[in-house]
C-alpha cells in the first residue's frame, strides 16, 4: 500500500532562492516556490493504517517554514566556499563572490541546492526525526521547484 502526501495541495510550499553553480542557466541567482511531497509504502498495521499523516505533514510544515524566504547555501561538500563571519555569509563559487546577511540564509548541507541534493538532504532528514512503523518499507521525498517539475529521492527502511 502506499500513502501520498502531495505538498502543493496541501500548502506544504516555501518560497526561496539559490543557484547552482557550473549551469548554464541556473548559476545566476534566482528563487522559486517550492513544494514538498511525501511517499510511504508499506502493510497496514493492526489499527488498518500504514501510517498516520501527522506526523510526516507536520515534519515537512517545520522544513518549509525553516526555508521559507531564505537563500539556499550549499554548505557541504561541493565547489562552494562557505564562511559565516560579522552576521554575513560569504560563498565564493565558480568565480562569483556572495554575500548575504547571516539572518537571511538556510545554510544547507548539501554539495549544491539543485532539487535532487534537496530531495536527499530532506529524505535524509525525515528518517532521522521521524519514528516509522516497522511496517514501512520504503519512504520518498519529493521536492519541485515550481508545478511540474521536481526530483524524488527514495530509502528503503
Amino acid at each position: 500500500m502506499k500513502l501520498k502526501l502531495n505538498g502543493w495541495d496541501l500548502s506544504i510550499t516555501f518560497a526561496a532562492a539559490h543557484f547552482i553553480p557550473g549551469h548554464h542557466k541556473c548559476a545566476r541567482l534566482h528563487g522559486h516556490v517550492y513544494a514538498l511531497h511525501c511517499e510511504i509504502e508499506g502493510d497496514e498495521g493492526d489499527d488498518h493504517m500504514v501510517m498516520d499523516f501527522t506526523e510526516i505533514k507536520r515534519f515537512l510544515r517545520d522544513i518549509a517554514d525553516t526555508l521559507d524566504h531564505h537563500v539556499l547555501v550549499p554548505g557541504g561538500d561541493g565547489i562552494a566556499k562557505v564562511e559565516v563571519k560579522d552576521e554575513e555569509v560569504h560563498v565564493d563559487v565558480a568565480g562569483k563572490r556572495y554575500m548575504f546577511p547571516a539572518e537571511d540564509c538556510a545554510i544547507i548541507d548539501v554539495p549544491t541546492t539543485s532539487a535532487e541534493e534537496l530531495s536527499k538532504f530532506i529524505l535524509d532528514w525525515l528518517i532521522k526525526e521521524v519514528k516509522f512503523p516497522e511496517t514501512v518499507r520504503s519512504v520518498s521525498i519529493g521536492v519541485d521547484e515550481g508545478k511540474g517539475q521536481g526530483a524524488w529521492c527514495t530509502r528503503d527502511l
